[in-house]
Formats: C-alpha cells, sequence, structure tokens
C-alpha cells in the first residue's frame, strides 16, 4: 500500500466562482472572495481571521511596506478595534509561508518573492509555478503507466 498522506506536499484548489456586482462594492466581500476562488477558505465557513490577514497583508502590499509580525497585529487591532490573538495570527503568516505565497525575511514580510508589485501576477506566479511542479510529476508518472503498457 501507498502512504498517500506521506506523499501529499501541498494541495491547490482553484474555484471557478462567477463574480456578481455586488462583490465588487466593498473590499471585505472582494477579499473573501478571492481566499474562496484561491481555495484558502471553504465555502460557508465562518473563519474571519484568516480573511484580515490577508486583508491586512495586501493593504501593506500596496503601500509598497513588508511589515513585521507585530505591525500586522497592530494593524488588525486598529481596523477591528479589539485586541488579537497573535499566536493565532502568527499560526496563519507560517502556513502562507509555507505554502510560497508570502515570504518572510528578516522578519519583514512581503507577497509573493517581495519583488513583483501586480497582485494579479503574484497570486497566478504561484500557483502556475504550483500547478507547473504537479504537472511535472503527473507526467512523469503517466510516461512510466504508458511504457508498462509495452
Amino acid at each position: 500500500m501507498i502512504p498517500e498522506s506521506k506523499l501529499i506536499q501541498s494541495e491547490l484548489t482553484i474555484r471557478e466562482l462567477s463574480l456578481p456586482e455586488d462583490v465588487l462594492l466593498a473590499r471585505k466581500s472582494l477579499v473573501r472572495w478571492l481566499a474562496l476562488s484561491l481555495g484558502f477558505i471553504m465555502p460557508n465557513e465562518s473563519r474571519k481571521l484568516l480573511l484580515d490577514i490577508l486583508e491586512v497583508l495586501i493593504e501593506f502590499h500596496l503601500k509598497k511596506q513588508s511589515p513585521t509580525t507585530k505591525d500586522i497585529i497592530a494593524r488588525m487591532e486598529e481596523l477591528a478595534k479589539e485586541k488579537q490573538n497573535p499566536k493565532a495570527i502568527y499560526y496563519h503568516l507560517q502556513r502562507l509561508t509555507s505554502l510560497g505565497l508570502l515570504n518572510r525575511k528578516k522578519g519583514l514580510y512581503s507577497l509573493g518573492n517581495g519583488q513583483e508589485s501586480n497582485l494579479s501576477q503574484i497570486f497566478r506566479g504561484f500557483y502556475l509555478k504550483k500547478f507547473d511542479q504537479s504537472f511535472g510529476n503527473i507526467g512523469t508518472a503517466l510516461e512510466k503507466l504508458e511504457k508498462s503498457y509495452y
């Protein structure tokens, strides 16, 4: 038996969602739509923390700033007007970093590799790289499978 769970390096989910006009009207709606479309959250999921983190990361990115964890927490507390759980925030930052969407250098976070400024290109590049890696292995497996029939 193949130990499948040990083979999984990451999972990629892209959902094809319609983009209704009402979603385009509010920043929070757009962030939620993006997170759902990119597979960061599940449909009907009520977790708000990851959405708030994404919104703050996008805000810092658009201001061309690379925040520290403390900067992110402070901005989230400013927006929510309430104390935040640093461990939970750090957990999500680590998760986004381990996925490769977020980069951390010398305690400073940046989306993507920190060089690209266009958000669309950052997210597209992240997923294309992951898909290319996955399809490289899939191609190798298919070629081996084809040869096994001869």
